[in-house]
Formats: C-alpha cells, sequence, structure tokens
C-alpha cells in the first residue's frame, strides 16, 4: 500500500506539472498587416473587408479596406461562369 500511495503521488505531480506549464505557454500572436499593422482577421468582419494572402499558398486573411496593399497579395475573385 506504501508504494502505491507513493507512486500515484508521483503521477499526480507530474501530471500536474505538465498541465501548468501547457497552461502557462505564451499566446500565439495575431498576424499583423504589413503595411497598416492592423491585426488581420481569419472572417470577413464590418471593419475587414479586403481579403489577402500574404503568402501564395498561405490562409485568405481580411484587413481593412483603407489599406494600401499591394495588388500581389490581394485575392481576386475568380472569373468564370456561375
Amino acid at each position: 500500500m506504501n508504494k502505491f500511495m507513493a507512486r500515484s503521488s508521483a503521477v499526480l505531480a507530474l501530471l500536474t506539472l505538465g498541465t501548468t506549464m501547457a497552461m502557462a505557454a505564451p499566446p500565439k500572436k495575431a498576424v499583423e498587416c504589413p503595411v497598416c499593422h492592423m491585426a488581420l482577421s481569419a472572417k470577413k468582419t464590418k471593419d475587414s473587408t479586403v481579403a489577402v494572402k500574404l503568402t501564395p499558398k498561405g490562409k485568405t486573411m481580411y484587413c481593412c479596406a483603407k489599406c494600401t496593399m499591394p495588388e500581389s497579395v490581394l485575392v481576386k475573385p475568380k472569373k468564370g461562369k456561375m
């Protein structure tokens, strides 16, 4: 019984330590617009209406309409039949 208590306490201590370290990790930094330095949104909102892709295979993010993003990063609507 004494070994069981010692092992149980050690396992509980390790789980507590692991959980505490996972929760203490620094938060992820939001993606920022390289032109206006506004935080880019993953969803289209009232304030963020311009769709951009900062990398060719990257996610589509949304920036403010007042931003002067270069044409190369703007997401253009596909032309064709609907």
